[in-house]
């Protein structure tokens, strides 16, 4: 996994007044992350920012208050993204996502929800 950074099954995390780069994800978040605060990032190029993928595996957990301000994405595939996998193995839930003050320069999707 080439991601910049990669966020799961933890809590409370904050990641602000950063540039990453990398030609994966900026920041991906699995399963079981939650209060996770994103701010002020500036990305690209790579494949933006990404919660998932999701519902490949059993026990998987819940997604659950994620949060994305004033970020800045530059020459990627995707801005924001929720990523799942069809079937899913069990029901995985994402919720209280916040995406606000995104601004985006040459990116193919802005915002993507995929299964």
């Amino acid at each position: 996994n080439t991601d910049g950074i990669h966020i799961g099954k933890s809590s409370g995390i904050v990641i602000t007044a950063s540039r990453i780069s990398t030609g994966d994800d900026c920041i991906s978040m699995g399963d079981g992350s939650t209060n996770i605060n994103i701010t002020s990032v500036w990305c690209g190029p790579g494949h933006g920012i990404s919660i998932g993928s999701l519902g490949k595996y059993k026990n998987e957990e819940d997604v659950v208050g994620i949060t994305v301000k004033n970020c800045t994405f530059s020459d990627t595939d995707n801005g924001l993204r929720v990523k799942t996998w069809a079937p899913s193995s069990m029901p995985v839930t994402v919720s209280n996502v916040t995406f606000a003050d995104i601004k985006v320069n040459n990116v193919e999707n802005p915002i993507i929800i995929d299964q």
